[in-house]
């Protein structure tokens, strides 16, 4: 069996569902991914010797109608010429014109709908046109995978996609439990490091967490602000790195860059994951910090609530607000050290419980199976 998996990035491709193809190339399956290289941005990609690459040029985030029609008649051809049994996608583009182009040659196809995005929020005119292509694409597939409760209400609501068609993946993409094994326990004698793993987007809750860091720094608290991920300015709502680079100089917080090895910063002692978000699938970097067992503060919205119980592996706090954020953030130092550690325990809990990628690699199973 063949199969094919299409998203806007190899990166992403490669970095969230690797688990996946992984699993299913054991299984004696030829496995094809599609996708743009990583040359504009700073992600680099090792892509893994037991698949084949097919690289296509995409505009992620462009509104160029030409180009969109250029990657879907791209798309048309290599599906043509591979002929896989199953296609895979991921994000809004090849969402919508990968499984048009499926659909043309009669191909087998599952979208997977890791958040409903940007563009599908904006208002006005972009977002209706967005809305209106997932309609009328998303009734060519197979079955469409959500990834939180509330994006799975909102494609009904809005007549995007049947319920008989929709599959809620209750964990996410999930992660690799097995792999990722918890994380140095805190210290009394450290520093604690609230660290923000996220693209450097506006929309990620940067302002809020740049302004928290300020608020507590104004306090005299013991406490390191850190964050960790590519700038992409292609993006909307993009950070700039001349921005970054000021609020550095200014001491409002550490930027570390992007690491190609995210879980090495991430299971360092004394550290908290810290993510204050506007919207969200369902958030990988939390899902990963549960599974190194350590305490979460996010923001109360899909995605991203889900991973925590309050009070008893992190806190949660209204979106866009940077005073709830600092004073969530306090509230963590107050605790004692025996506190913290449970915290992280319940985490490691909540990960083994909710976010293991077999959960996930089932659903892909029930539906490859049960066309074959």
């Amino acid at each position: 069996m063949k199969l094919l998996f299409c998203d806007n990035t190899i990166w992403g491709l490669v970095n969230f569902r690797e688990a996946v193809f992984r699993h299913f190339y054991e299984q004696g399956c030829e496995i094809v991914l599609v996708a743009p290289t990583d040359e504009k941005t700073q992600m680099k990609t090792v892509v893994p010797d037991y698949v084949r690459f097919i690289p296509v040029y995409l505009e992620r985030t462009g509104r160029n109608p030409l180009s969109d029609v250029s990657y879907l008649l791209c798309l048309l051809r290599i599906y043509q010429r591979e002929r896989p049994d199953w296609i895979f996608h991921y994000t809004i583009k090849p969402n919508i014109y990968g499984t048009l182009a499926a659909r043309l040659l009669g191909i087998h196809n599952v979208a997977i709908v890791a958040g409903l995005g940007y563009t599908f929020a904006k208002r006005g005119l972009t977002g209706c046109i967005a809305r209106a292509l997932y309609r009328f694409a998303l009734r060519y597939a197979c079955r469409v995978f959500v990834l939180n409760g509330e994006n799975f209400n909102t494609l009904i609501t809005y007549h995007i996609a049947s319920v008989e068609k929709l599959v809620l993946l209750k964990g996410g993409e999930g992660v690799d439990t097995q792999l990722l094994q918890e994380g140095e326990t805190v210290e009394d004698d450290k520093c604690t490091t609230f660290l923000m793993v996220a693209r450097v987007l506006y929309d990620k809750g940067y302002t809020e967490f740049v302004e928290a860091a300020q608020l507590l720094k104004a306090k005299s608290v013991r406490a390191n602000f850190c964050l960790l991920g590519p700038v992409d300015e292609s993006y909307p709502n993009a950070v700039s790195q001349d921005i970054i680079n000021a609020d550095v100089i200014a001491g409002r917080i550490n930027y570390l860059g992007f690491s190609t090895q995210p879980l090495d910063v991430m299971k360092k002692s004394g550290t908290v994951i810290v993510l204050p978000s506007y919207h969200e699938g369902m958030n990988r970097s939390l899902m990963e910090a549960c599974a190194l067992g350590k305490p979460i503060i996010t923001t109360n919205i899909p995605g991203c609530r889900e991973m925590v119980v309050e009070g008893k592996n992190g806190f949660v706090i209204p979106a866009k607000d940077s005073k709830g954020l600092a004073d969530a953030m306090m509230q963590y130092l107050k605790l004692d050290v025996t506190r913290k550690i449970q915290m992280g325990n319940e985490s490691r809990r909540i990960a083994m419980e909710r976010y293991d990628i077999r959960h996930v690699i089932t659903e892909y199973e029930k539906v490859i199976y049960r066309y074959f």
